[in-house]
């Protein structure tokens, strides 16, 4: 699933092509032609980053030749308000279960943070193991026979 920078609550939102805000009516669906905000919201760099990795995503995907790719980032750097990132994605499929910058292929893409946990609490495991096995056999291989007569 898509995720969004909300700017309204701060944090990062499921992107489901709606808007809901409280008492600005009904939202309606992302449409060709229609921009996802009924008002020029601004927006920071996350949105910018966020729209940056799309569109490298639908470069790699071939949907975008190089010129057209530097084209959009460069609107994208440019862009001050959401309507502006809005129209330089207009013709664009929308990226669906996967997040931007992430190829499927990528063995990381799956790996989670309790993931990452288990590896290195794996390898501290093999670690102290290794380190008591040598400390074991440096005990063995030098017994002690008592003291020298």
């Amino acid at each position: 699933m898509t995720m969004r920078y909300d700017v309204r609550t701060g944090k990062v939102v499921p992107d489901d092509g709606h808007v809901r805000v409280p008492g600005w009516g009904t939202p309606w669906q992302q449409g060709l032609g229609q921009q996802r905000y009924s008002y020029d919201l601004r927006i920071g760099d996350a949105e910018r980053d966020a729209a940056m990795a799309q569109l490298r995503e639908h470069f790699a995907d071939g949907r975008l030749s190089l010129d057209e790719l530097t084209e959009r980032i460069d609107g994208a750097l440019r862009a001050k308000t959401q309507r502006q990132i809005d129209a330089l994605m207009v013709d664009l499929p929308r990226l669906s279960n996967r997040q931007p910058g992430k190829r499927s292929g990528d063995p990381d893409s799956e790996l989670t943070d309790t993931g990452r946990y288990l590896v290195l609490l794996l390898l501290l495991f093999a670690l102290a193991a290794w380190l008591l096995m040598m400390a074991w056999m440096y005990s063995h291989a030098y017994p002690y026979n008592g003291p020298i007569k």
